[in-house]
């Protein structure tokens, strides 16, 4: 995946003077018309739209970024900034998120991307042949940003996810100079369908709101019928683990993630479903492998593509109980040779999908005729 979740480092401080035009208490605050999302609101004004970004990374709280989308400039108030003005028909973007390319492809819009952040990691073949050929132009990555580059390729609008303490100058700088540096937070909802309701977003921007609020409203239909499905099942709630140690910590998601949140509709039980965090949490390999022992199942495994790798990690994770009955299965079935994986991308806007996945996961019995998309079985053979 293009992004990682990132921590605030120092330097903030120059970001926010330049850009942030409000503050915002806490984000449960109400949104406009939003089923779940907390971390944006839309609201039609007289010719134009008022995006308002909340908190749009991690550690970030009280901040509010505005942003007026419009067909016709002098809609806008005067002492509106060049760079807070989205001006329609938007004909090119940057990415430096996979999501934000899986959000504009969804709307039909891909032909308006010029160029994307760590191209590698890009899942799409179409826009992946686009970068290999020149017409797509990949930008840097994380603390590498070509901000020349950037401002040559002059974009109606730079999607961002979040910020370093590397990347502060590169973005006040662009901004400086007048480009529109759209902060998109999807990354940080908990609900799946809270992170598809960004769609609605980039439908204002792209100018294809109709569009956004009728697949959004498929999604939202969908994973709410698959919900229902497995709770009329009576699944019996299988224990479920998640992750790999890395250098020694286990980073443990905690249960107020997306991911969990998908295990508890899919009818799993997230072995640390009480956890309350705003970031993962680190413990041992022995504090994790003690309260896991006997789970039942075993869930985004890290890179692994087989048992064996797992192995490789640590060798006493095999005393595990999914290692023993083999319910291990990863969300890495779709990717690319650098890495790239098609969960973090199209992922972001198929819940629906995810969860049917997941479900089929826990229980071979539900949906037999859904192969899963996203998910693959780990088998006992060391990967190529």
């Amino acid at each position: 995946m293009i992004f990682n979740y990132l921590q605030l480092l120092t330097g903030f401080s120059i970001l926010l003077a330049s850009c942030s035009p409000g503050t915002r208490d806490n984000k449960t605050a109400s949104t406009t018309n939003n089923d779940y999302s907390e971390l944006f609101s839309l609201q039609e004004e007289k010719g134009y739209t008022r995006l308002e970004v909340y908190n749009p990374w991690q550690g970030a709280k009280g901040r509010s970024f505005s942003y007026y989308i419009t067909d016709d400039m002098s809609a806008v108030p005067g002492n509106i900034g060049k760079n807070q003005i989205i001006h329609r028909p938007v004909n090119k973007v940057i990415c430096t998120s996979t999501t934000h390319i899986a959000m504009i492809d969804t709307l039909g819009k891909s032909d308006k991307i010029t160029g994307v952040s760590g191209a590698d990691f890009v899942y799409d073949k179409h826009i992946s042949l686009k970068i290999r050929s020149k017409k797509i132009k990949d930008i840097g990555y994380r603390n590498g940003y070509n901000a020349e580059l950037i401002y040559k390729m002059d974009p109606d609008v730079l999607f961002v996810y979040g910020v370093g303490g590397e990347s502060v100058p590169v973005f006040t700088r662009l901004r400086k100079m007048g480009i529109p540096v759209v902060y998109i937070a999807d990354y940080l909802e908990e609900h799946p369908l809270a992170r598809a309701e960004w769609l609605k977003v980039f439908g204002a921007i792209m100018g294809e709101e109709t569009r956004a609020n009728m697949i959004y409203d498929e999604i939202h239909k969908s994973y709410r019928l698959t919900r229902k499905s497995i709770e009329l099942s009576a699944v019996k709630e299988p224990s479920v683990m998640m992750g790999l140690p890395f250098k020694d910590k286990w980073f443990v998601s905690p249960g107020n993630s997306y991911i969990a949140s998908l295990i508890r509709d899919a009818g799993g039980h997230y072995i640390w479903s009480s956890e309350r965090s705003d970031f993962s949490i680190p413990m041992s390999l022995e504090a994790v492998s003690s309260k896991c022992a006997e789970a039942d199942l075993w869930l985004n495994p890290g890179a692994a593509n087989s048992v064996n790798d797992i192995l490789a990690v640590d060798s006493r994770l095999g005393s595990l109980q999914p290692v023993k009955n083999g319910r291990i299965y990863n969300n890495n079935k779709r990717i690319n040779d650098a890495g790239g994986n098609d969960y973090w991308e199209s992922g972001s806007v198929n819940p629906h999908i995810l969860l049917k996945d997941i479900a089929r996961v826990i229980d071979s019995t539900l949906f037999p005729d859904h192969t899963p998309v996203y998910y693959k079985k780990l088998k006992n053979y060391s990967s190529n």
